[in-house]
């Protein structure tokens, strides 16, 4: 039987989308779409952006699963273009279940002092 997925908020998950269509510095544009893909699909569901199966809203875990194995096969198959977008979809999906602590793109660190008045 296929169940809903713990995912992190989804208050969280656009958070995370519009600091990757911000955060040019921190990783390849073709991870950062991959990300933001991951990350759309589970706001919104529709097809999986490597699978192109249909998943309704909530996404199911099943889904899920299905996209991991669909990135880990570019991941650790023959070398493809397209490594940069499976591997931010990986880290996408891993982060937003609460498998991995680190977001695709890390938040920006204000300098010590900054907002504080002082």
């Amino acid at each position: 039987m296929d169940s809903p997925t713990h995912l992190r908020e989804r208050s969280v998950l656009t958070a995370q989308i519009a600091e990757l269509q911000v955060r040019k510095d921190v990783a390849s544009p073709e991870f950062r779409h991959g990300a933001v893909d991951a990350l759309h699909w589970l706001c919104v569901g529709g097809p999986g952006p490597l699978s192109g199966v249909l998943a309704g809203l909530p996404v199911r875990s099943q889904a899920i699963v299905r996209e991991l194995a669909a990135a880990e096969a570019i991941i650790y198959g023959e070398p493809s273009a397209c490594r940069d977008y499976a591997c931010g979809l990986e880290h996408a999906l891993m982060w937003a279940e609460c498998a991995t602590p680190a977001p695709p793109v890390p938040e920006r660190r204000r300098p010590a002092g900054a907002g504080t008045g002082f």
